[in-house]
């Protein structure tokens, strides 16, 4: 007799089991939600990454540039050491495809130490535009 008390029918079993598919499907769909939902924040995220990278190395070479034609415009090859009137200051807005976007400056110091002349340098350049503008800043000393 008391088999038969835990012996369930057929339709008692189904009626308790009613609804439990569709829990568990609503939870797989919400938790695929999500995990699709990070992947998607994390791939703009990464995006938006790779580009201050390249902008930024473009704004490095092209400071690194202005840099050293500022120094060959100071000490032009077989000639004596120019003064800093010699170097081209002015902000220069760059045209072509690969520094579409682009801009540089320089500017020059001179300074006397121990009756010897002391040059500064220092290169500013910025790549991009609105939120996605990147600078970079080098600079260097140099004597005669």
């Amino acid at each position: 007799m008391s088999l038969k008390l835990h012996l369930l029918s057929p339709n008692a079993k189904r009626r308790r089991q009613s609804g439990s598919a569709l829990v568990i499907a609503v939870f797989v769909l919400l938790f695929g939600s999500l995990i699709l939902l990070a992947l998607a924040r994390l791939s703009t995220s990464s995006g938006t990454s790779l580009i201050y990278e390249v902008q930024g190395q473009r704004s490095y070479w092209l400071a690194k540039s202005t840099l050293e034609l500022g120094l060959v415009q100071l000490f032009p090859l077989n000639q004596t050491a120019q003064s800093c009137a010699a170097v081209n200051t002015a902000v220069h807005n760059w045209n072509s495809n690969d520094w579409a976007g682009c801009q540089s400056q320089l500017s020059c110091s001179e300074d006397t130490v121990d009756s010897k002349k002391w040059f500064r340098l220092v290169s500013t350049a910025q790549c991009g535009d609105g939120d996605l503008l990147t600078s970079r800043v080098l600079s260097a000393e140099a004597s005669e």
